[in-house]
């Protein structure tokens, strides 16, 4: 990934609007360590959860 090479942990703000949700499983499916908050429990909450990605 370029610049990124050092980078291990992704934390999200916002992780279950459209666009915050594409960018956590992009990075989980390249093997980044992705985790993310988000205050509402919507249906892509539960998705995210259901594939491994920690949300609080």
């Amino acid at each position: 990934m370029g610049h990124y090479d050092n980078i291990k942990n992704i934390y999200f703000i916002g992780i279950g609007g459209i666009g915050m949700s594409a960018l956590a499983r992009y990075f989980h499916a390249l093997n980044y360590n992705v985790a993310g908050y988000d205050r509402s429990n919507s249906e892509l909450v539960a998705q995210l959860r259901a594939e491994g990605i920690p949300v609080i």
